[in-house]
């Protein structure tokens, strides 16, 4: 069995969203290039886009399909740009100090009461 250091595992993880920013830049503009060609080329086609989420609603109606088109790779890249990954490694190393000094921080310890701490 393989196993992939910490610093390896953050690594991928950091490439991966890397490519996925990428992947989606390039999708985003190539949907808003092909909604400008059908704007430009006059395709006509009546649509009505509605959504309903949480509560909120939204509805967009055009004669333009490329409209569409454009809202939906600005949406693309928007995710693209707003999303953000976070991930967080531990290496396992112990502390730069001595293990009788982290046997005595750890250590519990019980204190019992002397005859005069009572009055």
């Amino acid at each position: 069995m393989i196993t992939l250091s910490p610093e390896v595992m953050y690594l991928t993880a950091f490439a991966l969203v890397i490519v996925m920013k990428i992947v989606c830049f390039i999708l985003g503009y190539k949907i808003i290039k092909l909604g400008y060609n059908l704007i430009s080329a006059g395709v006509k086609g009546e649509f009505k886009f509605s959504a309903n989420f949480i509560g909120f609603k939204a509805d967009l109606a055009s004669l333009s399909p490329g409209l569409l088109f454009v809202l939906l790779g600005v949406l693309l890249i928007a995710v693209a740009v707003y999303t953000n990954k976070t991930s967080t490694y531990q290496t396992g190393r112990l502390p730069a100090t001595s293990s009788a000094d982290s046997v005595k921080r750890f250590k519990d310890s019980t204190k019992t009461p002397k005859v005069g701490d009572f009055k």
